[in-house]
């Protein structure tokens, strides 16, 4: 594994609410005005990694449906009350969900004069999406005991926009509910060793974004005041992201190795109205992260290079 070349190696290891700062863009935000890695948006290398929606090289990849690469991969969107349906009853929701098969994703790209370009290689273990238009009592478990492996090499000239992705994740949910009540329980367990390799070769691109994400546990909420939530998280799988890149000829680029443990995502909506949610949120994350970011940038006009290893992160809003 190559430990350096021009930009930035990292291995950090954050617990509890994490907080880590960089200078040209705040890395964990847990609402203490520090930035947004970890924040409602997770926001790494401009690109929001664990988010309601989370993006990942420009591609929703954990959001209430998981889109890779542009294209619905993994759509476990559950609509519960339909838009055309008065729902206002109350749905009892459980979902128990356990992986101990490997997942193993790769992609080698090439592309030349074109206008967009995105490039994906996913491995995901569990993952889950609620969208209720009715009030709801649910029970979320997710178990991963496998291995996941993302791999992606790309070379890309002469593109107006392109992203490139390697993520690994372990499980992951995401539950929106804009107007009516949630009242639910999560529990995501990862052993997992997780594993995003990413390799780009980028000239002549206006607009490019590499990331290599690798992520234990994922949990994003965004629901109503009066609304209820109940979360574990426990990581104990090693998680690694690295990337090797070069770029030249662009106007903007972002270059990211980001690994978390367990990262837990809430937004509270019209608190004024219905009051506070109550939230309970535990975490433990025994193994390692390890971000390694190679990087060669020249002839270019704005650049951001971050990598990024956290072990625990939470962010609350409430609006």
């Amino acid at each position: 594994m190559k430990r350096s070349v021009l930009l930035a190696t990292a291995l950090v290891a954050l617990s509890g609410p994490a907080a880590f700062a960089q200078a040209t863009d705040s890395l964990v935000d847990v609402d203490l005005g520090l930035g947004d890695l970890a924040d409602a948006t997770v926001d790494i290398g401009g690109d929001n990694l664990v988010d309601a929606g989370v993006d990942l090289g420009g591609a929703d990849i954990l959001d209430a449906t998981i889109d890779l690469g542009g294209e619905s991969l993994v759509d476990a969107n559950v609509d519960l009350g339909g838009s055309n349906e008065a729902a206002s009853s109350a749905v009892d929701y459980a979902t128990g969900q356990s992986n101990s098969g490997n997942q193993d994703s790769y992609l080698d790209l090439i592309a030349t004069t074109v206008d967009d370009v995105t490039g994906t290689s996913a491995a995901i273990g569990n993952s889950y999406s609620l969208e209720a238009a009715a009030n709801v009592g649910a029970d979320l478990t997710q178990g991963n005991e496998g291995n996941a492996v993302a791999d992606a090499d790309a070379a890309i000239t002469a593109i107006d926009t392109a992203a490139i992705t390697a993520a690994a994740i372990g499980n992951t949910a995401s539950i929106s509910s804009p107007a009516s009540l949630i009242n639910m329980t999560v529990d995501q367990n990862n052993l997992g060793n997780l594993t995003a390799d990413l390799t780009a070769v980028s000239g002549d691109v206006t607009d490019v974004s590499m990331t290599a994400a690798s992520i234990g546990n994922s949990l994003s909420v965004e629901v109503p005041g009066g609304s209820s939530i109940t979360a574990a998280q426990r990581n104990s799988g090693t998680m690694i992201a690295e990337l090797n890149g070069s770029l030249a000829g662009f106007s903007d680029a972002a270059v990211t190795a980001a690994s978390i443990g367990n990262s837990y995502s809430l937004t509270s909506l019209n608190s004024a109205i219905a009051g506070n949610v109550s939230s309970s949120v535990n975490q433990w994350n025994t193994a390692g992260q390890l971000a390694v970011l190679n990087a060669t940038i020249s002839y270019g006009t704005d650049a951001a290079a971050t990598a990024a290893a956290i072990g625990n992160s939470v962010s609350i809003n409430v609006d």
